[in-house]
Parts: C-alpha cells; sequence; structure tokens
C-alpha cells in the first residue's frame, strides 16, 4: 500500500508544468461563461383559452329607390293610358274603350304625384301632333331634312285624324287633372303642431308694476287658453275685458291677442282708477265684474288685443 501511494507521488512529480498564459486562458473562458445569460424558457399553459366566435355582420336590406320605382309605375301607368287613347280614337278598337281615362284613375286609385307626370307625357304627344299639322303647312319643297323625316312617320294620318287624336289627348289631359284635384282634397291637413305657453309669452310687452296707481301685474304664463282676461292702460286709462271665443281660451301670439270673441270683448275709459280697479281686483264672480263693469259710464269701444309697455295685466278666469 505505501508502495503505491510513493508510486503515485513520482508520478505527479514527473508531469510537466502548464504554461502561464494557458491558464490565463483557461481563466478568461471560464469567465465568459459565466457571463453568458442562459435564455429564459416560457412555460406553455396548460389549456389554451378558446376564442369567442366572431358575430356574423348583419344583412343590410337592400335600399329602395323611390325615384326609380315611381318611374316604373309611371310607365305602366302612361302605357295603359296609351292603349285606351289608342282604343278612343280606332273606330274598330273603340268597342274595347269600356273605361274613361278617369274610371282608370279612379280603379288604379293613382297617387296624385304621378298625375303631373301622366300629363306631361300627354302633352309631349300632343305637341308632335301639332307639329306634324305645322310641317304640313309648308309647302314640300321649302321643308327641311329634318321635317321631311318627322312627317314621313305620321304620313298614314289625315290632318282631320290627327286633330281627332289632339282632341282625345286633350280630354284625357282634363280628366287626369280633375282626378289630381280629387286626390288633393283627399289629403288630411296636418295639425298645427302645439306651441308651449312659455314660447307663446316670450316676446309679450307689458308694464311689471305701477306707482301711481299701485298696480301690479300677473304672471303672463297665466293669460294662454284662459278664458276671460282683464287689461289696463296707464297711459289712456282704458279698461279692457277679453272674452275667449271657443273651449280653448286666449292665446298670444308675439304681442297680440288671438282667438277672443270680437263681439264681447270691449274697452272703457275710466274716470277714477283708484276707485273702480281695486273692486275688481277683489271680485271673481261673473256678476260681480259685469255690475262693475256697467257702473262705468264712458263710452264702449271694441278692443284691438294689443298689449304694449303701458299695459297692466289685471287679472284672468281660467
Amino acid at each position: 500500500m505505501l508502495q503505491n501511494i510513493e508510486m503515485a507521488k513520482k508520478l505527479d512529480n514527473d508531469l510537466l508544468d502548464i504554461p502561464e498564459f494557458l491558464k490565463n486562458q483557461i481563466n478568461d473562458n471560464e469567465k465568459q461563461t459565466k457571463q453568458i445569460p442562459l435564455p429564459e424558457i416560457k412555460e406553455e399553459p396548460k389549456f389554451k383559452p378558446v376564442s369567442e366566435p366572431e358575430p356574423e355582420p348583419k344583412k343590410q336590406k337592400p335600399k329602395v329607390d323611390i325615384q326609380e320605382r315611381m318611374q316604373r309605375q309611371t310607365q305602366d301607368y302612361i302605357i295603359d293610358i296609351r292603349d285606351i287613347n289608342y282604343a278612343t280614337f280606332d273606330n274598330e278598337l273603340h268597342e274595347l274603350s269600356i273605361q274613361t281615362i278617369y274610371d282608370y284613375c279612379k280603379d288604379c286609385d293613382i297617387p296624385g304625384a304621378y298625375c303631373s307626370r301622366l300629363i306631361d307625357d300627354i302633352e309631349d304627344f300632343n305637341k308632335e301632333y301639332k307639329q306634324i299639322l305645322h310641317i304640313r303647312l309648308i309647302p314640300k319643297k321649302e321643308r327641311t331634312e329634318d321635317e321631311k323625316e318627322i312627317e314621313e312617320g305620321y304620313d298614314s294620318y289625315s290632318n282631320k285624324e290627327m286633330k281627332q287624336m289632339i282632341d282625345i289627348q286633350d280630354k284625357a289631359v282634363a280628366q287626369i287633372q280633375r282626378w289630381a284635384k280629387l286626390k288633393q282634397s283627399q289629403r288630411k291637413a296636418r295639425k298645427p303642431r302645439a306651441i308651449s305657453v312659455e314660447r307663446m309669452i316670450k316676446k309679450l310687452q307689458y308694464k311689471d308694476e305701477d306707482e301711481r296707481y299701485k298696480l301690479t301685474s300677473i304672471d303672463p304664463i297665466l293669460i294662454p287658453k284662459c278664458k276671460m282676461l282683464w287689461l289696463f292702460n296707464i297711459k289712456t286709462r282704458k279698461l279692457s275685458q277679453y272674452n275667449a271665443m271657443g273651449p280653448n281660451g286666449i292665446i298670444i301670439k308675439g304681442t297680440t291677442l288671438k282667438d277672443y270673441d270680437d263681439r264681447s270683448s270691449v274697452s272703457k275709459t275710466v274716470r277714477k282708477p283708484e276707485t273702480i280697479l281695486p273692486k275688481l281686483l277683489t271680485t271673481d264672480g261673473k256678476i260681480a265684474m259685469r255690475n262693475i263693469w256697467e257702473s262705468i259710464k264712458t263710452t264702449e269701444t271694441k278692443s284691438n288685443g294689443r298689449i304694449n309697455l303701458d299695459t297692466i295685466l289685471l287679472k284672468v278666469l281660467k
């Protein structure tokens, strides 16, 4: 055993020493391997999230071209009206013309918006017929090439027949116009849009308060739809009463009263306002107010419905 150990030491001593530059190179390589970071390994999730299906795009309805639809429908009406006119003109087909243009419009219930287009088509035909009659008055030698071509298209029709066709077309126009007026009269009248009370009194000009007669105006928002209104003009000393014409009451437009009864809405000049007006303000009964009114002995005049900066809004009755 001891011999083996001694032999190993001898072998170690016999080994060559490692040069210094190799030792340095080995140390440098070890440092570089330590500095290089290892790539991170990302762990993939065990279960992949299920993606929601994308919603299907909504099917858009095809856009309807109103003008195109009207054009197609008008063309159908035009063809039928031409057939009726030709059947009326042709002696052989006259018996087949069992209805007038007006009856046709009534049966089809043609809207009024189509009538003007139908009339335009008929009048275009009439212009062409009248143009042919005018060309035939011109001597053949003096006609232009265009006039000759136009006239040749109607060579089989006599002047009498052309005039007869013009007369039929004129009657057709008159019947369509009569139908258009009927449709217009059947149109429902639009109901007027209700105006708010705030908007109604927006431009109203009146006197808020008067120190001489110790009067204060009521809130003008109480006037619209009232049954009776009393006003006093401090400048002219005119006391006016307005009575509503109908159940909707009195309304205001700008600085003028509307929808009041012209016959019962009157004014009087008050000689002693400080005596009459306090009685009127403390009375709500119609009979009592009528007695106060009759006690004023000045001339009665019709009220004009106007309110200005000299007008006190005395009282209303709803």
